[in-house]
């Protein structure tokens, strides 16, 4: 019986830690197949040591509290890279390293493999892609002006929304214009607004009636069809001036506080964690050069007057304006540089050709443009601080050649008419023969003095000639 006992436990219970080997193998299998293997020579326990500034100038790049250890690395460079690694097609664990010192002091321990990454504001230099490997730069850079905004002087402004020669040509426009009306309009015998038998009163309402059409509707009433026809056009003219006008001043009113103040070479400060300041010096010949620290000390010797300007990299200067939005302008960019990137020791350079691609596909995908804003341009700052422009001639003609034609167009429709009256009544008078010179005369003497005797189709039609009468019949 013990035989039999024991001889019926053993098919039982032998087979039980063989079928539990086999599943933890069977579950490891699956986890490992449902996850990312680590990347070359890194796991939980070989970690990357990735070196970040600790005196960064923007903490908007690379910021460091310490007293909150669930996010105390955080930024846009942070950021940048976290995401990076996400993309990666193999699992690495990194531990971030805070670093004191100076950017290329950095560089310099990456490349004696203190560190095997550092990852921040980091500019891409051809002295520093000798001993390291960058990857791909994240985003742009360059040497940026920076200057207090100011008020713009606004005595004169209202000249400004048209240039010099569009002025000029309204002026002529005006003069034409005005002319016109009052050669058609005199000779009409209903029409008192124009037929004063005072010329200086004449020409004053004709002036008046003109000039006022560009912001009134007038009183005075038009008779001649020629002079209707040269309202329309100069009214078309009128509205669109005027809308034209008002917008472009509203614009220049609303940007000349945003106008750079007058700049003087004397002061002006720069980034002392960056090889700006050997630049400056030596590329761009300034001799007085302020180091600063942050970007608090750049607003407290701006305030100060302490400098006039400074040179930012373009990511800096980007974030400065549009935190103090309205106060500052990014005038010109000087330089340009190789953007900001990753480093990576050279035994690291196949991690970083990875890194390279994973920060091209948050590019391609919009991610990365997408982190620029929230990161470095949270507020609605318009980026464009130029000045507008002034309305040239050249955006105006075609207004202008339609108007004073249409004006001349009339005038020498009714001088052929009064012409052609003239010849007729010459045909049927006789008198001696007079020179060109007494001819010339009498035709200028005639279109100045010709009154309309009564309103007709025509309003030059029938005209008189100094006190003799000149009726004349018209052809149906």
């Amino acid at each position: 019986m013990p035989f039999l006992h024991s001889s019926a436990i053993k098919p039982i219970f032998l087979p039980m830690p063989i079928l539990l080997m086999s599943f933890l193998l069977v579950l490891s299998q699956v986890s490992v197949a449902e996850g990312r293997d680590y990347c070359e020579g890194f796991n939980e326990i070989d970690r990357l040591t990735v070196a970040v500034p600790g005196n960064a100038s923007f903490k908007t790049f690379v910021n460091i509290t310490p007293e909150n250890p669930d996010q105390k690395y955080s930024g846009f460079c942070i950021d940048v890279f976290s995401t990076s690694v996400n993309g990666l097609d193999c699992e690495l664990p990194y531990t971030f390293v805070e670093f004191y010192g100076t950017y290329d002091d950095l560089v310099k321990n990456v490349t004696d493999k203190t560190y095997s990454v550092a990852a921040g504001d980091i500019t891409i230099l051809a002295d520093r892609w000798e001993d390291v490997v960058f990857t791909v730069p994240f985003t742009e850079s360059g040497l940026t002006l920076v200057v207090p905004a100011r008020p713009g002087p606004k005595g004169w402004i209202f000249l400004k929304p048209f240039s010099w020669d569009t002025w000029l040509t309204i002026a002529a426009a005006l003069v034409c214009t005005m002319f016109t009306f009052w050669f058609l309009e005199h000779r009409e015998p209903d029409n008192t607004d124009f037929s004063d038998p005072r010329r200086n009163v004449q020409f004053g309402n004709a002036l008046w009636f003109t000039f006022s059409s560009l912001f009134l509707a007038h009183r005075e009433k038009i008779q001649s069809n020629y002079s209707r026809i040269v309202a329309v056009a100069w009214l078309f003219l009128a509205l669109v001036l005027t809308q034209t006008y008002t917008a472009n001043l509203t614009t220049m009113l609303t940007n000349s506080r945003l106008q750079p103040k007058i700049w003087s070479q004397a002061k002006v400060g720069c980034d002392e964690n960056t090889f700006i300041k050997k630049y400056v010096q030596d590329v761009l010949h300034f001799k007085n050069v302020i180091t600063i620290k942050d970007e608090y000390e750049y607003l407290r010797r701006f305030s100060s007057g302490d400098i006039t300007a400074a040179y930012l990299e373009s990511p800096y200067a980007k974030v400065f304006t549009n935190k103090y939005c309205g106060k500052f302008i990014d005038t010109r960019r000087i330089q340009r540089f190789g953007g900001f990137g990753f480093i990576f020791g050279k035994d690291h350079s196949p991690l970083a050709a990875k890194f390279s691609k994973a920060i091209l596909q948050l590019s391609e995908d919009g991610l990365l443009t997408r982190m620029e804003r929230y990161w470095l341009t949270p507020n609605d700052c318009s980026e464009s601080m130029e000045d507008t422009a002034s309305l040239s001639l050249r955006s105006l003609w075609g207004l202008f050649v339609f108007s004073i034609g249409t004006s001349i167009v009339c005038f020498l429709l009714c001088l052929g008419h009064l012409l052609r009256n003239y010849l007729r009544h010459q045909n049927n008078e006789s008198g001696p023969t007079r020179n060109w010179m007494q001819v010339t005369r009498s035709i200028a003497r005639y279109f100045w003095d010709a009154e309309i005797t009564h309103r007709s189709p025509s309003s030059c039609a029938r005209v008189v000639h100094g006190e003799a009468e000149i009726r004349v019949e018209q052809q149906g």
